[in-house]
């Protein structure tokens, strides 16, 4: 089958594209990109129009796009989309009802979000990993200078100028303090979800007046969706990693005289952090891979708007060899055990205790990272991922 792989917005593409091509498949990049991800006429009429010239079968995108599927519909061809971002607004879009569709997301409770919609085609599948490749990667000596850590986390600290919960500062001070409020049960509450249930009428209209937000005409979201999970899940998620980072750096002993134990790698400037030893940014391909697996102790923060999802950065963790430890994500448990194929934690304490213990207990800490290791090697690889998802999308 000829298979269109559109080339942005998207994560896997390498790996993706060679599965399918294990497969038996013909796999085009397409590298046009729309104006606009719902609506584009010019681009749906020369989507069609290569579609149709280069015989293709099916559309498969990295996330969902309301223009694709629209584009598949008015074709009659499949349209599998696999989303790896959450929140995903454009997965709200009313043309989630097109039969074309094959909607897979990893996050299990955003499965039944869609479904209590109505939405039939959406389906839970966690993300995966190209572990043959990541078994192939070495680290040279110049390398390891730089990926070796006792404790490491790599990702965004979401603390750049324009986040939104910040720039509301016309909101009043009684509304402030309710959602501070809410946000610091929420920060303590791992598991449960709380946000927009507390966002009622009264709350959204201060919101609207501080700052407003439109409603697509196409869409199913709700003004406490997107406050919820663009605004507050943002903002709570920018301050629980800093204060996680914080508090294991001005815990852990020999600092500031000895070097950090503690290694981040993100691109953002962090002089709030004194104690951390910022590294900049790496490779996502090529270096990402072995800072995982030369950390002793490799740390997942969740974005709070991932529910109970499993990660894409969990499971690369794994997948390259590395010790996890993470807070609590219900959907972990459908496929690792806590404990023997990777650590959870319960509060910021919790966190502390078991990154002493590991720090200390190496054989432990191995056999785990190895257990973790196997599974995703034995379950979560797109040589799994990718027929599953065609087998269940009815896709010879």
């Amino acid at each position: 089958m000829n298979i269109l792989f559109p080339n942005w917005k998207n994560f896997g593409l390498e790996d993706i594209t060679e599965t399918f091509e294990e497969l038996g498949h013909t796999v085009f990049h397409y590298t046009q990109e729309p104006k606009s991800y719902r609506l584009d006429p010019r681009f749906k009429s020369e989507l069609k129009k290569y579609i149709r010239s280069n015989n293709i079968g099916m559309v498969f995108t990295s996330n969902y796009f309301p223009i694709i599927s629209n584009a598949c519909h008015e074709l009659d061809i499949p349209y599998i989309s696999w989303c790896y971002d959450n929140p995903l607004i454009l997965a709200y879009s009313k043309t989630v009802f097109h039969p074309c569709n094959h909607i897979f997301l990893f996050d299990s409770q955003m499965v039944q979000d869609l479904q209590e919609l109505g939405v039939k085609n959406a389906y839970y599948l966690p993300m995966a990993v190209n572990t043959e490749r990541l078994n192939t990667l070495k680290a040279t000596p110049d390398q390891k200078k730089i990926i070796e850590a006792d404790i490491s986390f790599v990702g965004s600290l979401y603390t750049e100028k324009h986040t939104l919960y910040d720039r509301m500062d016309k909101l009043d001070a009684d509304t402030r303090r309710y959602l501070e409020n809410i946000m610091n049960r929420q920060r303590k509450t791992y598991g449960a979800y709380i946000i927009e249930d507390a966002l009622k009428p009264d709350i959204i209209q201060k919101l609207l007046e501080a700052m407003p937000v439109e409603l697509h005409e196409d869409g199913m979201e709700t003004y406490a969706y997107v406050y919820a999970n663009y605004f507050l899940y943002r903002k709570i998620t920018q301050t629980e990693r800093t204060e996680l980072l914080q508090f294991i750096s001005s815990s852990l002993p020999g600092m500031p005289c000895s070097p950090s134990p503690l290694k981040l790698y993100t691109p953002e400037e962090t002089p709030f952090l004194p104690n951390v030893k910022n590294m900049g940014s790496i490779h996502y391909l090529n270096e990402m891979p072995l800072v995982f697996r030369h950390s002793k102790i490799n740390l997942n923060i969740t974005l709070r708007s991932i529910k109970h999802g499993i990660p894409l950065r969990a499971m690369d963790i794994m997948g390259a060899g590395g010790f996890l430890l993470t807070n609590y994500q219900k959907d972990f448990n459908r496929h690792f055990v806590d404990g023997t194929d990777y650590v959870s934690y319960t509060s910021p304490e919790d966190m502390l205790d078991k990154i002493e213990y590991y720090l200390s207990h190496k054989k432990e800490r191995k056999q785990i990272a190895e257990n973790g290791w196997k599974k995703v090697c034995k379950e979560h690889t797109y040589k799994q991922r990718i027929p599953e998802m065609l087998n269940i999308s009815g896709i010879q």
